[in-house]
């Protein structure tokens, strides 16, 4: 009998022990892992589509000379001072099954603290972070490596990644910025460069990185927003179109003119490979909010462009706009049809595949201003993403209310130039 007793107790000592094992502090977050292979607005679990990692070269520079690529006279950007820092090495996802589910653990764990609790976009460091200056254009190699500095300098919360190749073979590089701690947080998407002629769009892009990451050292509400929405970084749909300043891709096909919207299927449209690379990233993430930046004008416009029929969010984009223009000294905020019709552009897709609250900002009225007016553009550009950002953060929260009858009735700004329809600037 004393026997009998003495193994029941051990039996019932087991299951603790087992838990106990179990209890430990979990490990560190590996920045390095694939974290956005799921969808992270509505929850799906899944690789991207064409995307892959880019391992940063030990040592890689920027010489600050002009590229071969870059065919626009006047572009050649001066010394890019980038610090590079200590970061790792970013290591190369080979897209393993085993990979996806060390990620799937990883961002379960992002920042944990013993206690359960996390405090990533509270404890940013941007003593390493690689300066930039916005005094001269900058070519793809630039563009690239300092991509790949952000990611090496703050490896917890940045991933450099690169979607695919253009058709000339040239990559399309992006950022993740993920200070969320969150497994499937809500994506901001900032994109630069669907018209290769536009290069003020792709230097707006070029800037969030600093000035978000810098800004949320001093600035509690981007804190904030960095801590709640992961923001997805791309300034090059199009370069080959950027090697050759046109705005048409090397094939001479409009990329912001490829993408299906209500009256056009998948099917009959991604004629381009730049816009199929797109489609990937879209449907893989379901991104929850989306600028795509462009340059020829100076306004705030946002779905439909190929009807005049209002969106179900037709109250929260017109607020939403006027906010965004008025933080950028704009005057036109519209809807994108009041200013032409337009078929296959970006954000109709995005917001009709996955409701992405998605703009479009015209950062210029020169396609490629002055160097000596670009650090003012990105000013602005940089003002009207963090507005526009906040004005969905308000949305979400039930903050942001719709405009008084009489201000949010449909306005409409006409260009004053000529143009045969065919030449629209987004």
């Amino acid at each position: 009998m004393i026997m009998r007793y003495s193994l029941l107790a051990v039996a019932a000592l087991l299951p603790a022990c087992i838990l106990g094992a179990d209890s430990r502090p979990p490990p560190p977050h590996d920045a390095a892992l694939n974290r956005d292979s799921r969808d992270r607005h509505h929850g799906q679990r899944g690789p991207e589509a064409g995307v892959q990692d880019s391992a940063l070269e030990e040592g890689s520079t920027i010489d600050g000379e002009s590229s071969p690529d870059q065919a626009a006279d006047g572009w050649t950007s001066p010394d890019l001072a980038l610090d590079m820092g200590a970061g790792p090495d970013l290591a190369v996802d080979g897209g393993t099954s085993a990979d996806l589910v060390a990620a799937d653990l990883a961002s379960e764990v992002l920042g944990a603290d013993a206690q359960g609790g996390c405090a990533q976009a509270d404890n940013i460091s941007v003593d390493k972070l690689p300066a930039i200056s916005f005094v001269a254009y900058h070519d793809q190699p630039q563009i690239e490596t300092y991509l790949q500095a952000v990611a090496s300098a703050l490896p917890a919360i940045a991933t450099y990644k690169v979607l695919g190749q253009s058709a000339q073979g040239r990559n399309l590089p992006y950022l993740i910025i993920d200070a969320t701690c969150q497994a499937n947080p809500p994506a901001v998407f900032t994109i630069g460069t669907h018209h290769g002629d536009e290069p003020s769009s792709t230097e707006s892009v070029l800037a969030i990185p600093d000035y978000l990451l810098r800004a949320s050292t001093t600035d509690a509400s981007v804190r904030s927003l960095l801590g709640t929405y992961a923001f997805y970084v791309l300034p090059l749909v199009n370069p080959d179109g950027f090697a050759l300043n046109t705005r048409e891709n090397a094939a001479g096909l409009d990329i912001n003119r490829d993408y299906s919207y209500p009256l056009r299927s998948d099917a009959d449209s991604f004629k381009t490979v730049e816009a199929q690379l797109m489609k990937s990233l879209q449907e893989s993430v379901g991104f929850h909010a989306a600028i795509a930046y462009h340059s020829g004008a100076q306004e705030v416009i946002w779905p439909w462009c190929y009807t005049g029929d209002a969106t179900a969010d037709g109250s929260f984009f017109t607020a939403a706009g006027q906010k965004t223009a008025q933080a950028m000294s704009f005057t036109v905020y519209q809807q994108s049809y009041d200013d032409y019709p337009t078929q296959g552009e970006y954000i109709d897709y995005a917001y009709m595949r996955s409701h992405t609250l998605a703009a479009t900002f015209e950062v210029s009225i020169p396609k490629a201003p002055s160097p000596a007016l670009l650090a003012g553009v990105v000013d602005a550009a940089w003002k009207g993403t963090l507005s526009w950002v906040q004005a969905v953060s308000d949305h979400d929260q039930g903050g942001l209310h719709a405009l008084p009858a009489t201000a949010a009735a449909r306005r409409r700004f006409p260009l004053t130039a000529p143009f045969d329809g065919t030449n629209r600037l987004e």
